[in-house]
């Protein structure tokens, strides 16, 4: 009887397994380049939009993943002052045929991207800060600064874009935002979470109660919210969740020690993809509250920064070294 229950439970674990997400690389794109930062990227249609930094907007056309070739790359400069202020590509985020560029220190750039061989600019918002981040609800774009917390702006007339909701804060770096109505998650590195309340109607984007901090003991570099959790990417932790049901109060249900540093998560159905390193990780969040690794994918030869999914394949951005970045493209199973 003891062996028979012995061989119910491994036929039941090698079923779970058999059932377990997996991914295995089918391609890769790689250049080189002297200068460049990796931050995130996006995918719309056939094309990928990947910010480098002050190296501009690079746009790729991903069709053929076996042949991915570059369309246009994307950069500007303004003069102040009898001098050539260059924009640093940080974020990008592309929604139809338009892209909202975070460009650093020349602001929210938004580009009609419908020939993505040649980007124009529709409309451009800035205000003496640096901006690193970017969420868009309904006609507002949310605009994270580097040193200086959360503006918000109604992006109604892109011809005169018009501040409607300051929400400052020192020395606080956004790295992602997150929009829970009436409520507003931002990530800030070593300055954890900070949580905003604004009242009715949301989109007055008033504040109705103080913001609330919440530190997790790491850097926060990135959280995603699903349903009532929310999912940190925790640096040197790894992957941690969140009790969200009373967002201005979260409360930490489970943390596990990723392979390497925690720097970018992606929600995909029942899984969730960290990048941490030299690796990416796989968790099936059936259970919300209890993520269970199911697979991981190392290269010790990659730092995996950046992840995206897209046509079942899971991409993902990775530096090797000071000079070489690249795109490795898996196959979802």
């Amino acid at each position: 009887m003891k062996r028979l229950s012995l061989i119910i439970i491994f036929l039941i674990t090698v079923v779970a397994l058999a059932k377990a997400q997996y991914i295995f690389p089918v391609s890769e794109y790689s250049s080189e380049m002297k200068k460049f930062e990796l931050s995130n990227f996006d995918i719309n249609d056939t094309v990928l939009y990947l910010p480098l930094g002050k190296s501009g907007l690079h746009i790729l056309n991903i069709k053929d993943i076996n042949n991915i070739s570059e369309l246009s790359v994307y950069t500007e400069y303004e003069k102040r002052s009898r001098e050539k202020i260059y924009g640093v590509a940080h974020c990008v985020k592309v929604i139809d045929n338009k892209a909202y560029l975070s460009y650093g220190p020349l602001g929210l750039k938004i580009l009609d991207v419908t020939d993505p061989t040649m980007p124009y600019q529709l409309g451009t918002y800035y205000r003496y800060q640096d901006v690193y981040c970017s969420e868009i609800y309904e006609n507002y774009a949310l605009l994270g600064y580097i040193g200086m917390g959360l503006e918000i702006v109604d992006l109604s007339n892109l011809d005169d874009i018009k501040m409607v909701s300051r929400n400052n804060v020192k020395d606080f770096t956004v790295r992602n935002i997150q929009v829970i109505p009436p409520y507003i998650i931002i990530s800030g590195g070593n300055r954890g979470l900070k949580t905003f309340k604004f009242g009715e109607p949301f989109t007055s984007f008033k504040q109705a109660e103080f913001p609330r901090d919440h530190l997790t003991g790491n850097d926060v570099n990135k959280i995603l919210v699903k349903d009532s959790n929310g999912y940190l990417a925790n640096d040197f932790r790894g992957l941690t969740v969140l009790n969200l049901k009373l967002p201005l109060y979260p409360l930490e249900v489970f943390n596990i020690k990723t392979e390497g540093r925690a720097t970018d998560i992606i929600i995909d159905g029942n899984y969730i993809y960290v990048a941490c390193g030299k690796c990416i990780e796989v968790y099936d969040i059936k259970d919300p509250e209890n993520p269970v690794k199911v697979y991981e994918y190392i290269d010790k030869n990659k730092k995996f920064e950046s992840l995206r999914i897209y046509n079942n394949h899971l991409f993902a951005l990775y530096s090797d070294g000071n000079r070489d970045y690249g795109i490795v493209i898996f196959q979802v199973e």
